[in-house]
């Protein structure tokens, strides 16, 4: 007992590290979004769900007061947050793959009283014995309802994964593999745990996980805009890069500029948080009418772009049609005093006199502006 009582306080040890270097380095990050947060905050769960262990295994068998308190407090505390890091990892998911704040905030009423339930049976371990008990040696025990706690976790992560599975066609090739592996790691060290009484190795599962999210969101962020949740400039500039390094003049490349219209006079009217929820919106709309394998970005300001491969050049008419009856019906963002419109032009790689990416930068910004003219003549 003393052995594996020594072997596991290591264990922990090693894993707090780990959790506190990934913390550390997102508290310190400049480019935060809701992925940001959502992992920061599954960050902070699991290292207090370590603590929690680690302090359970120390009290664990030791006779007095003080020791039994320590052991059903921590059992009691890794139960809520166990349930809580499975529910968290599938907001990410839903997050990740819908870019939908809205279904994000509907989806956290069930997954709150499902939290809240969890942590009523636990609080109450200690009066029912339905969760867990300590018997008179201080030792933890598993109780009748042991499991209900154990499903809920491992069927959030599930279907987090089935989710995962149904959408790897919106998901970029190189994000997909973590997004599989983080719920499949602690899945197969809970089986274990679960299968075989005294082990502990769910936490160790969940640590492997949040290293390989960990790496794959930190290449996500350098090219994601914060605010927005797109391809920022960075990435933007890397993408128009190889589209001219690569021509194809049978599938030619297509180049959207599009532009929130009197995005000044919202900021004047309703103030620059407003503004802040157009341009949100324009990239909601964006991100709704466009694939995952386009390229969609926010350029600067109220600025965005779109890179796209085209079957034929004509195809390009039915795009914007689509993009404008897409505008048109989410133009009101959700509980704002306003509604937006945005105006867009595009260029075609290749074309005559389109030769670098300045060219083509150049040649979609003046498409767009002859837009904006033409839309404020017709009016």
């Amino acid at each position: 007992m003393l052995n594996a009582r020594s072997l596991y306080m290591e264990l922990y040890a090693i894993l707090a590290c780990i959790v506190l270097i990934m913390l550390g380095d997102m508290l310190r990050s400049r480019e935060k979004n809701t992925l940001h947060l959502i992992f920061t905050l599954m960050l902070r769960c699991m290292l207090a769900d370590i603590c929690a262990e680690a302090a359970g295994w120390l009290a664990n068998g030791r006779g007095g007061a003080f020791p039994r308190a320590v052991v059903t407090i921590a059992d009691a505390g890794a139960m809520v947050l166990t349930v809580a890091m499975s529910l968290l990892w599938l907001g990410y998911v839903l997050y990740y793959v819908t870019r939908d704040g809205q279904l994000l905030r509907r989806s956290a009423v069930p997954a709150g009283i499902l939290l809240a339930g969890v942590a009523l049976l636990a609080a109450t371990a200690p009066l029912n014995g339905w969760a867990f008990t300590i018997d008179a040696a201080n030792v933890y025990h598993r109780g009748p309802l042991f499991l209900i706690h154990v499903l809920l976790a491992y069927g959030a992560l599930v279907y987090a994964t089935v989710f995962v599975l149904r959408n790897a066609y919106r998901i970029p090739r190189g994000q997909l593999l973590p997004l599989l592996a983080f719920p499949l790691l602690p899945l197969a060290g809970g089986l274990l745990q679960t299968a075989v009484y005294g082990l502990s190795t769910t936490e160790a599962g969940m640590v492997l996980g949040l290293l390989l999210v960990y790496v794959s969101l930190q290449s996500l962020l350098k090219g994601t805009d914060y605010m927005t949740g797109l391809a920022n400039r960075r990435q933007l500039d890397a993408v128009m890069e190889r589209v001219v390094a690569n021509p194809q003049p049978a599938h030619p490349t297509a180049v959207l500029m599009v532009d929130v219209d009197n995005l000044k006079g919202i900021n004047d009217t309703w103030g620059h948080d407003m503004g802040d929820v157009a341009i949100r919106q324009c990239a909601a709309i964006l991100r709704r009418c466009f694939h995952y394998d386009d390229t969609v970005a926010r350029y600067a300001g109220d600025e965005f772009f779109v890179v796209l491969r085209l079957e034929r050049p004509e195809d390009i008419m039915a795009v914007l049609e689509r993009l404008d009856e897409t505008a048109k019906r989410m133009a009101t963002p959700e509980g704002a005093p306003f509604s937006i419109s945005i105006s867009a032009g595009y260029a075609l790689y290749p074309s005559p006199g389109i030769a670098t990416v300045k060219d083509l930068y150049q040649a979609a910004d003046r498409s767009m502006y002859e837009a904006k003219r033409r839309a404020h003549a017709e009016l």
